[in-house]
């Protein structure tokens, strides 16, 4: 198949480049620049690079910025358009900018699909369009909902804007929850989630040990033990959005989520065990007793992830499995060791 990728540069989109093209699929990857596209090119075996063709472009302009000239060249050529690009942030100061990339820039990949005359479109979304919500079915969710932050509010609005288009080619959402690394070799391009929290618990090691004593008290970790978070390796995304090539239904939402997610508390002494870090202790994200300031900056960078950490979502995922089926593809069991070489795969 033919095959056009937006985000193609970042974590998920080069995994997935990766395994279509090693396919046989060809590829069109837009991006917005030169570095980028040469980035991308250079993390290829040598025989796949020749099936990878960079098309310039930015989905924040109309027609996602792409010349007159190759959109003749893609017309009629693209079978599936996998639109993977977002702005990922929760910084309420930089709404315009979320709705900006994440909404109106998939109205203009939308745009620029049914003029290249692509017959299918696939959305990748993310589980937490749910809003306040602790179950998530795989539809469409109301865009009333209350949301944790505007990401997630623009993400609900793009979704209910890509089934618009479903009278111009096949439309699907993929729905991926927190992504980790690879669950065979642990590798991750990503700062966010969990290798925020790896990266904190490596630089609070490192300062104790250059002090070369170890603290009276056990230093606190603001986490609710209980909770479990639903983490996905990025291998099990990608399983997912290739069986959709063959088997994905017009108008179906599909959740890559994990139906037994660790715990926190499960996760926290994981990560203990693989960095050999034990004078950390998970205290509740209500605890008000004080924090020393060396706790308070442990803790900073996680503060806008605690409205995720007290709460355990549950995802519906009967398409998927479903479709995993008739693909011959296995659901995710993500247990302890898999658990444990992403984990060490991330530092």
């Amino acid at each position: 198949m033919n095959i056009l990728l937006t985000g193609a540069t970042g974590f998920v989109g080069k995994q997935l480049t990766i395994r279509l093209l090693n396919e046989g699929h060809t590829v069109y990857a837009l991006a917005r620049n030169e570095r980028k596209a040469d980035t991308l090119i250079e993390s290829l075996p040598a025989e796949l690079q020749n099936k990878l063709f960079i098309i310039e472009g930015n989905i924040t302009n109309d027609r996602a910025g792409v010349s007159a000239e190759n959109i003749d060249r893609l017309k009629d050529t693209v079978d599936t358009v996998y639109h993977i690009a977002a702005y990922l942030s929760f910084d309420d100061s930089e709404k315009e900018k979320t709705f900006d990339i994440n909404v109106n820039g998939t109205r203009n990949i939308l745009e620029f699909s049914k003029v290249i005359q692509a017959k299918n479109f696939y959305h990748v979304s993310t589980a937490y369009t749910l809003g306040d919500q602790l179950y998530a079915s795989e539809s469409l969710h109301s865009v009333d909902n209350g949301f944790v932050n505007y990401y997630e509010q623009s993400k609900c609005y793009a979704e209910h804007l890509v089934f618009e288009y479903e009278d111009h080619f096949n439309v699907s959402i993929f729905r991926p929850s927190i992504i980790i690394g690879d669950s065979k070799t642990g590798e991750a391009e990503t700062t966010f989630a969990l290798y925020g929290v790896i990266r904190s618990f490596e630089i609070m090691k490192k300062r104790i040990e250059r002090k070369k004593e170890m603290p009276s008290d056990r230093i606190k970790f603001l986490c609710a033990q209980d909770t479990a978070q639903n983490l996905v390796p990025v291998d099990y995304v990608v399983d997912v959005l290739v069986a959709g090539l063959e088997n994905s239904k017009n108008k179906e939402i599909y959740h890559i989520t994990n139906s037994q997610p660790p715990t926190n508390l499960l996760v926290f002494e994981t990560l203990k065990s693989v960095l050999d870090f034990n004078q950390v202790e998970l205290v509740s994200t209500s605890y008000d007793g004080e924090l020393t300031e060396q706790e308070m900056k442990f803790n900073e960078p996680m503060k806008v992830f605690h409205q995720y950490l007290d709460k355990t979502l549950t995802f519906d995922d009967t398409n998927t499995r479903k479709l995993l089926s008739e693909s011959n593809v296995q659901t995710l069991d993500l247990n302890k060791d898999m658990l444990r070489t992403i984990i060490a795969g991330g530092r």
